[in-house]
């Protein structure tokens, strides 16, 4: 019941729209977190530091997928980092917030939430990752780092 002299607030449908996308891409995250569990590694290391958000050209076996509601679709990544990636392509259905699934060779996929932080004209898109917990951002930093040390120790 509202007050007298409360006015009613009417949310435009543009923002409408985005709020429950928003809402959407969070229900489909926590669904496939309940069904891919992450795992905190037996070897955790301690007292490990927050890296700088730095990209890098994606090494062989990182991959980023993003899910479509029915599954999940392998990225077209330029260039990744810890915190994000730019996307040669951003796929129509990934223009919001979208679940993620992150992988390296040496560690266990990392679900997240990604969201469009810059689009161009030529279709190309930069993307920042929100993980749960300090686990995973440490856990997917590892794993980053570690296939980017493996490519340049074998050249």
């Amino acid at each position: 019941m509202p007050f007298e002299d409360e006015e009613e607030f009417e949310i435009p449908d543009d923002v409408e729209a985005i709020l429950r996308r928003q809402d959407e891409a969070m229900a489909l995250l926590e669904r496939l977190r309940a069904a891919e569990p992450f795992r905190r590694p037996k070897a955790d290391q301690q007292g490990a530091r927050r890296r700088e958000f730095r990209r890098w050209p994606i090494p062989e076996g990182v991959t980023l997928e993003l899910h479509d509601s029915n599954g999940w679709r392998t990225a077209d990544v330029l260039d990744m980092g810890v915190g994000g990636a730019r996307l040669n392509v951003l796929p129509a259905f990934a223009d919001g917030p979208t679940p993620a699934r992150l992988k390296a060779p040496a560690s266990q996929a990392v679900l997240v939430l990604c969201d469009v932080m810059w689009k161009d004209n030529d279709g190309r898109a930069g993307i920042r990752f929100e993980f749960r917990d300090e686990d995973e951002r440490e856990n997917w930093s590892g794993g980053l780092i570690d296939a980017l040390l493996a490519r340049h120790a074998v050249s």
